[in-house]
């Protein structure tokens, strides 16, 4: 209700959201992506932030991260408790968030890292790829397109299929990318 009059989001696709258990995986150019995911996604997302979120930035953040659901993943590490908690998440019906491309990158880019394809995979889930864009840096007033693909499932469970399902990925939310803005 508050950032909707100061803002020009236009979403496409909902119909593809599925209804139980998914990864939800988007490019990432601001800190406002969050915010446009949830109100187009009208569930609760659980998202995947650097663990740095809870570490250098004070009780307030971190407990504010908590209250919505968000929980830190150790990046560059084979960070289990973090897939645990993802995994529990994925077991109890939710949605995981996660930006496969490990931080934020301003440009109408995507180049995903594996993990969130071998999660989907391992959890026998399927992968929403989103695609949020914008013309120019995210302010307010600014037109805000999110796209939401067709779901994708992997073949199994193994590190090959993780792999092939990342690259599909990064396929479908490049080709959202393309599409622009307002088509």
């Amino acid at each position: 209700m508050i950032v909707r009059p100061f803002y020009r989001i236009r979403y496409i696709g909902r119909k593809n959201i599925p209804k139980g258990a998914f990864v939800l995986c988007s490019n990432h150019i601001s800190y406002f992506d969050p915010v446009c995911l949830g109100m187009g996604l009208r569930r609760k997302i659980f998202f995947m932030a650097k663990s740095e979120f809870f570490t250098n930035h004070g009780w307030f953040i971190r407990c504010f991260f908590r209250v919505c659901g968000v929980f830190p993943v150790k990046r560059g590490s084979a960070d289990t408790a973090s897939v645990d908690t993802a995994s529990g998440l994925l077991k109890k019906g939710r949605v995981v968030g996660i930006f496969p491309q490990g931080g934020i990158f301003p440009l109408n880019e995507f180049e995903p890292k594996a993990g969130a394809a071998l999660l989907a995979a391992r959890n026998s889930v399927p992968i929403l790829p989103v695609s949020v864009f914008a013309e120019k840096r995210i302010r307010p007033f600014t037109r805000i397109t999110v796209r939401f693909g067709e779901p994708l499932f992997s073949d199994g469970s193994s590190l090959r299929d993780a792999r092939l399902l990342n690259k599909r990925l990064g396929a479908k939310i490049s080709q959202q990318l393309e599409a622009g803005h307002w088509k």
